[in-house]
């Protein structure tokens, strides 16, 4: 059985874990829009198949993005149930479904992070291509 404490701590990481994925979204929101600054200013045949990479690639993340919110939402109202004591097996798979999912956020902040330092790397070559 998960004490309260437990519960309490998996509820306030999924919280977190929630400001996380509004924190990204606006991420890729700000990234999405230097490439459209950037496609603006410079000739876009000379940058096509990054610029259609880029925006696949925010597309791609954004979808990952909406998929962990929802499954982040799922299981905080399997915590509330448990919580609330309306939950039949509250051992059943809590903390398997947690750690799974903290690790599917540690996989996406990665993947994440790769694709803004390549997007940085982009932006700098392409502005020292400008001049």
């Amino acid at each position: 059985m998960h004490t309260k404490e437990q519960l309490l701590e998996m509820h306030s990481e999924h919280n977190e874990w929630q400001n996380k994925i509004r924190f990204y979204r606006e991420e890729i929101k700000r990234l999405d829009s230097q490439l459209s600054e950037m496609v603006t200013k410079n000739s876009p045949s000379q940058m096509l198949a990054s610029v259609e990479h880029f925006q696949n690639q925010f597309i791609l993340q954004n979808e990952n993005l909406d998929i962990m919110r929802h499954d982040f939402k799922q299981h905080e109202n399997e915590i509330e149930s448990i919580q609330k004591g309306l939950h039949d097996n509250p051992d059943a798979s809590i903390s398997g479904n947690h750690e799974t999912h903290r690790e599917k956020l540690v996989q996406f902040e990665k993947i994440f992070h790769d694709l803004r330092n390549e997007f940085n790397t982009f932006k700098s070559e392409t502005a020292q291509l400008a001049f």
